[in-house]
C-alpha cells in the first residue's frame, strides 16, 4: 500500500520540509534520487507488522548520499530489529 498525496503533503508541512531524521531540506517535486532535497515516504511501523497508510504512521527521510536516511534508517538501524520507527528515533518529526 502507498500513502495518498494529501497524506504526503501533510507529513512534508508537519515536518516543515525536513527529513525528519537528519533535519536536511526537502524539496516537494524531488522524489528521485540524485535530485536537490529528494526523499521517500517511509511507514513509521510496516504493513506487514499492522501499520497504515494513514499520517501517523508517515515520515519523509532523505534519499541522497551522504545521509541516505531512507535507507541508513528507515530500513536499517533500530528499525530492523523493531520494525517500528518511535518518536525518539526521529528527532525532526514535528
Amino acid at each position: 500500500m502507498t500513502f495518498q498525496n494529501k497524506t504526503l503533503e501533510e507529513a512534508f508541512h508537519r515536518q516543515g520540509g525536513l527529513c525528519a531524521y537528519c533535519g536536511k531540506e526537502l524539496v516537494w517535486a524531488s522524489t528521485q534520487s540524485g535530485e536537490r532535497g529528494a526523499w521517500h515516504s517511509h511507514h513509521r511501523k510496516a504493513i506487514v507488522h499492522g501499520g497504515t497508510d494513514f499520517l501517523g504512521n508517515c515520515v519523509l527521510l532523505c534519499i541522497n548520499l551522504p545521509e541516505e536516511c531512507h535507507l541508513q534508517i528507515g530500513h536499517g538501524g533500530s528499525y530492523q530489529d523493531n520494525m517500528v520507527l518511535h518518536d525518539k528515533d526521529l528527532p525532526y518529526l514535528l
